[in-house]
């Protein structure tokens, strides 16, 4: 399920919040700096919509304007490997807050075909429907900031001295990239066929939980967490049969699950 705007601004107002607590004087060989990577795949789900519009007075047939829309839904996967830089800070003797940056990689793509809208007898010309043809999303680098808050059991011994579970809040800035094509026949039987390729920036958010375990200063953890993202991009003015008004919108939501390890620096005597 997508998560409304009233739950993004207040993941948000907890990140830039985060570091207004002051650490007590309680803490662990954990604490300080820390350094880490991590591999992980993301389950994802794309929806691609578009929309074919003209102002009123282009079209003959339709004087007051025209506006149809079709969309496609794809699963698949994206694989991460991230690298991070960051600080954590107790709060009491069990409880601490940390703060990181993260850069990250990916590979895979979503992919699918939009089907289109025409559904009759003859072939569709430009003016009056949505053109059927591949599309694809891909992921390419990413740099976000991540907050960690983190509990150590007093139990599960055997899961070292490092041992923690924690949540996760983070807000990225992705580099991503579209294609989508048309492939059709218009009036005539001529060929209507393009491919549009845009990069776009996207601003992801996420929300998860982890469990670490290892030594206070190498440990290692396991993580799943949710994010969602989007990006656009639109073409023509609809002011002309040759230019129509086409918004093009891409919605992804991911499950991600990972592996990661991490180094710790202690400032600690």
């Amino acid at each position: 399920m997508r998560l409304r705007n009233s739950r993004h601004r207040c993941l948000l107002f907890f990140i830039a919040t985060s570091w207004i607590f002051v650490p007590a004087a309680g803490a662990n060989d954990t604490e300080g700096l820390f350094a880490g990577v991590r591999f992980g795949h993301e389950l994802a789900e794309a929806e691609f919509a578009k929309n074919v519009r003209y102002n009123a007075g282009v079209l003959p047939s339709y004087p007051d304007g025209s506006e149809v829309a079709g969309s496609d839904r794809a699963r698949d996967g994206f694989n991460a490997f991230s690298a991070n830089l960051g600080y954590r800070a107790f709060l009491s003797d069990r409880v601490y807050l940390s703060g990181e940056l993260e850069g990250a990689v990916y590979s895979n793509a979503v992919q699918g075909f939009m089907e289109g809208t025409y559904t009759g007898d003859e072939r569709p010309i430009p003016a009056e429907h949505v053109f059927p043809g591949a599309w694809k999303v891909n992921k390419n680098h990413s740099l976000g900031f991540n907050a960690r808050l983190g509990y150590v059991p007093r139990g599960f011994a055997f899961l070292g001295e490092g041992r923690s579970v924690y949540l996760i809040s983070g807000v990225k800035w992705l580099d991503a990239t579209f294609e989508i094509a048309i492939d059709n026949f218009g009036a005539g039987d001529e060929a209507i066929r393009s491919v549009t390729r845009k990069k776009r920036d996207a601003t992801p958010w996420l929300i998860g939980g982890g469990l670490e375990f290892g030594s206070s200063k190498n440990r290692f953890d396991v993580r799943i967490q949710y994010s969602s993202w989007n990006m656009d991009h639109a073409s023509g003015d609809g002011a002309t049969e040759q230019s129509a008004y086409v918004p093009s919108t891409f919605d992804v939501d991911e499950v991600g699950i990972s592996l990661g390890y991490t180094r710790s620096f202690s400032l600690s005597m």
